[in-house]
């Protein structure tokens, strides 16, 4: 296989920014089978830690050219003569770029008072911090439920699962399944139809239809996904065809 001259421009401090940020200990599902890998790098099923201690060996071993905290901003220019503009505003020339982005830059906030604090964090890393804790998980998908299902198992811990949809309905069956049996034991307080009005420093208050309370609170985790980039990719000039409106 030919060696490029490339630079990979990583906006965060950790390369696959988006499984180091998982938490700790999670099993990560491979790649589809159909999707045949077009890299050496290997992407097998196993842990958070087994799958990011391989890709660091093979960074190394392949000789990856990484830039980390290299937040692209924009880019300009045309094939055979790109310029890219980073967040520091410094420049990188390309011949040609690839662009491989995700969502995790772009965490979708609350947009409530006191989202701000310390206390408020966009994923959970490791559930044994939240020992004898009060913690809310905000959010309705995966994540939400697992971040929510850790914390309960937590000695001392007090975990509720704030939802502002009436349902769960895209999540895995058995991610349902076991929060079912934690609510049935009393091990996770489930508010559906439920929003966060403000975030203090050692409560929260929240709404659910017409009524609203404060609840003694140590810590909020929001699990509610990402923003797309879609500002820089029309900058670069990415068109988006709407056929139902919001797609």
């Amino acid at each position: 296989m030919p060696i490029l001259s490339h630079v990979l421009l990583e906006a965060e401090q950790h390369p696959a920014d988006t499984i180091f940020k998982y938490q700790k200990g999670k099993f990560v599902m491979a790649e589809p089978s159909i999707l045949p890998l077009r890299s050496p790098f290997s992407f097998e099923a196993g842990s958070r830690e087994t799958i990011l201690g391989k890709w660091d060996e093979e960074l190394a071993k392949y000789k990856v050219n990484l830039r980390r905290g290299a937040q692209v901003t924009a880019i300009a220019g045309q094939k055979g003569a790109f310029v890219l503009t980073l967040a520091d505003r410094s420049t990188v020339n390309a011949e040609a770029v690839v662009l491989a982005i995700g969502l995790q830059g772009n965490l979708r906030k609350l947009g409530v008072p006191g989202e701000e604090q310390p206390k408020v964090v966009y994923r959970l890393i490791d559930a044994e911090q939240y020992r004898g804790k009060r913690v809310l998980v905000v959010g309705g998908g995966d994540s939400a439920l697992e971040a929510a299902l850790a914390i309960s198992e937590q000695p001392g811990a007090k975990a509720a699962l704030s939802y502002r949809g009436d349902s769960f309905g895209r999540v895995k069956p058995k991610n349902r399944e076991r929060l079912d049996e934690a609510t049935a034991k009393r091990r996770i307080e489930v508010l559906l139809g439920s929003n966060i009005v403000e975030i203090g420093a050692t409560d929260v208050t929240l709404r659910q239809g017409d009524r609203s309370w404060t609840q003694p609170n140590d810590a909020v985790i929001v699990c509610a996904g990402g923003v797309l980039p879609t500002d820089l990719l029309k900058k670069v000039g990415v068109e988006f065809e709407t056929k139902h409106g919001t797609a």
